[in-house]
């Protein structure tokens, strides 16, 4: 099933690689390099899921975009993606309300599983 899918990363070469890979699977990708534009996408096109780096305009701006994501749309289903796991950021993120918390680099079959276990 296709699905809408928003990636948050301010590393284009990630954003292109998941893009690539999402899209041949006849996903529609919409991309983000900041909290600003992320929030953007989400109330204007309301993906059903966001893979979200934690680390992006502050070291938690993917925090705050998983937190207004949850008010504006509490339904959707955010995974947070992080270079340094961090058990505060993992707390964080798991009581506001993230799915999972994900750990670069994130290989093409995780994305393929994360997608597919949304259903």
């Amino acid at each position: 099933m296709s699905k809408k899918i928003l990636i948050v990363d301010d590393e284009p070469d990630i954003i292109d690689f998941q893009k690539a890979f999402l899209s041949r699977r006849k996903h529609e990708v919409l991309t983000a390099i900041n909290a600003a534009e992320a929030m953007e996408k989400i109330t204007r096109e309301s993906p059903d899921i966001v893979f979200c780096d934690v680390r992006l305009d502050t070291d938690t701006a993917g925090l705050d975009i998983l937190e207004q994501a949850k008010k504006f749309k509490p339904g959707i289903i955010v995974y947070l993606v992080t270079g340094l796991l961090e058990k505060d950021i993992e707390i964080r993120g798991l009581a506001a309300g993230a799915r999972e918390i994900l750990t670069k680099p994130v290989s093409n079959e995780v994305l393929e599983k994360k997608v597919i276990e949304v259903g």
